[in-house]
């Protein structure tokens, strides 16, 4: 008998480092003989975007409608122009409640058909009664709840045979929880799949989505230090590229277009939306690479705008890249500090460290073996392994 498999996303239009995730979880599931369902009402090319955007293997993969109808960054508690007044009485209304009992029915009736189900958590937790349930945290958030909020989490985390997290910076957040239900399982990263070049060019690479939302990418910040570099370094011959996504229409894109006018006059290049063989080209051009997502934030008390691991740190890695990298949220897991890439805390730190892989092609040479050497920790044939093995438990 084929086993049946769920996969549930609510960020899927975004094609994020989440997605990713995911969608992988969806491909190894597949390889593995399983039939899988991903709870999808968008638009109906996301497959084939993801294909492109991601380089993954997702023939097989069915869409069905979204039963948990979960809009991220939508929700809007006045509901326009109605006062809380009207939304209580409305959740009153004994047709809405049967409306919600009804629905709620509904689901537990779905999820149940189900041998496994994979579920990106949105900071809510849902209830699912699936034979094997897996609820996937990508971001922490504070855990400065109430009692009854923590035992209402409990009581739901007993439904699942595992909580997996993308590191251990998120694990942290959640081990007043459920401890022994927890387990960190590192994004996979199919290093096998980018490549080195020997003609490698004076480029310092970035690459993150051009928005400003949760966990940011802040580009901003990363043209502040490259123009020290410039005007205050003496730094010559070199170039920043930012590469990344854009959800709307570029020229519509006002973040975008506010890193575009800042890097004015400076040799400072943008690759917006790149498939995946151009993303693997300009990594194998570039020498070191930036991330500042999680610079100047308090990440005890949000958490969630730190980058919670960093996909695109391994990837460089895997491009023989050296990582200059924010010394927040999960990044201090995938490198070592002056072995294969370098920490920093502010932007004189990240000047000054910058300056000197520039000014000692050495040890620029050096740490870019170590890096390579590194990102096997982070394969996507390690995580196939660990998450058959989680699987089969």
């Amino acid at each position: 008998m084929v086993k049946r498999a769920a996969i549930y996303d609510p960020y899927l239009d975004t094609l994020g480092g989440g997605e990713r995730y995911c969608l992988t979880v969806a491909e190894i599931l597949l390889k593995n003989g399983y039939k899988v369902d991903l709870f999808w009402s968008g638009k109906q090319d996301l497959i084939e975007k993801a294909e492109q955007r991601f380089s993954l293997k997702l023939e097989g993969l069915n869409l069905v409608t979204d039963v948990f109808q979960i809009k991220p960054h939508q929700i809007d508690l006045l509901e326009g122009k109605q006062n809380l007044f009207d939304i209580i009485n409305k959740s009153l209304n004994p047709q809405k409640i049967h409306q919600k009992i009804t629905t709620f029915v509904k689901k537990l009736k779905i999820t149940s058909k189900y041998d496994i189900f994979f579920y990106l958590g949105d900071g809510s937790i849902p209830i699912l009664i699936g034979k094997q349930n897996f609820l996937h945290i990508q971001v922490p958030f504070s855990n400065e709840r109430s009692f009854l909020n923590k035992l209402i989490t409990k009581s739901k985390l007993l439904l699942f045979s595992k909580i997996i997290c993308n590191s251990k910076f998120t694990a942290k957040f959640y081990e007043d929880d459920i401890l022994s239900k927890i387990t960190v399982l590192y994004p996979p990263v199919d290093v096998e799949k980018f490549e080195t070049s020997k003609d490698k060019e004076n480029i310092i690479l970035s690459v993150g989505r051009f928005d400003n939302v949760l966990n940011a990418k802040k580009q901003d910040v990363l043209i502040d230090a490259f123009k020290e570099l410039v005007e205050k370094e003496g730094i010559k011959n070199w170039k920043l590229v930012l590469a990344g996504g854009s959800l709307i229409d570029p020229d519509h894109n006002s973040y975008l277009k506010y890193l575009q006018e800042k890097a004015k006059d400076l040799p400072i290049y943008f690759i917006i939306n790149p498939k995946f063989d151009k993303l693997k080209e300009i990594y194998a051009k570039s020498k070191i690479y930036w991330h500042a997502a999680g610079f100047d934030v308090d990440e005890k008390k949000h958490p969630e705008n730190t980058e919670h691991f960093g996909m695109t740190v391994v990837e460089a890695m895997a491009s023989e890249l050296v990582p200059v990298v924010v010394s927040k949220g999960g990044i201090p897991e995938i490198i070592s500090d002056g072995v294969d890439g370098y920490l920093w805390k502010t932007l004189d730190e990240l000047v000054f460290k910058t300056k000197s892989l520039i000014d000692s092609p050495e040890d620029l040479e050096k740490m870019s073996r170590k890096a390579i050497i590194k990102c096997q920790k982070f394969s996507k044939d390690n995580f196939e392994t660990a998450l058959t093995a989680l699987i089969k438990k």
